[in-house]
């Protein structure tokens, strides 16, 4: 492996339960409650989708710009502030910065967000890049993030390194020529 690729939200911080903590500010402020159904609902959703439900189910007045603008100030101000790395991940970096490995993040959610929690919890300087999908009109439904992200470090796929956090991911990936693992596997990379 001369290359790693690592996707960020549920891989290297554990942003995953902002989304939820935000909706609830935001909807507490408007004076509504979310619901464990609802929020189930969401996951199906995409974030354009979920905007348009909030307005919608909860007959809020004010446009779907400004409902997504103030999620958004709070998920921003979350990022910087209260997510962390993921158990284990620092020493994995660490061993893979000792090696020289140049590393690269795949994500497919905001880069300001990624890098202001990266930043925050000391991990951004392990990176050369941070690549999103939306950088390049894409999705994780295929691993074009993922060979733009090897590409850009200097590798081919069969030479990369893909962590993630979502099985149908890490298959992708592997199918893609990756080596490609789980995040629960990282405590058993070996590296020579």
């Amino acid at each position: 492996i001369g290359y790693a690729v690592f996707d960020a939200d549920g891989t290297l911080i554990d942003s995953l339960g902002v989304w939820r903590a935000a909706d609830d500010v935001y909807l507490a402020s408007k004076g509504k409650r979310m619901t464990d159904e609802i929020y189930r609902a969401f996951m199906k959703m995409t974030y354009g989708e979920s905007i348009t439900f909030v307005k919608d189910h909860f007959s809020l007045p004010d446009s779907e710009e400004r409902i997504s603008a103030d999620i958004m100030r709070i998920v921003t101000e979350k990022y910087a502030t209260e997510v962390r790395a993921m158990p284990g991940v620092i020493p994995l970096l660490d061993r893979l910065a000792e090696r020289g490995i140049p590393m690269a993040v795949a994500t497919a959610n905001e880069k300001e967000l990624v890098t202001a929690a990266l930043s925050s919890n000391g991990m951004l300087g392990y990176f050369r890049y941070v690549v999103t999908c939306d950088e390049l009109g894409t999705s994780k439904r295929t691993a074009d993030v993922y060979v733009h992200a090897a590409r850009l470090l200097g590798g081919e796929p069969e030479e990369t390194l893909v962590v993630e956090d979502d099985f149908s991911y890490v298959e992708m990936a592997a199918a893609a020529g990756f080596h490609a693992v789980h995040i629960s596997e990282i405590g058993g990379i070996e590296l020579e």
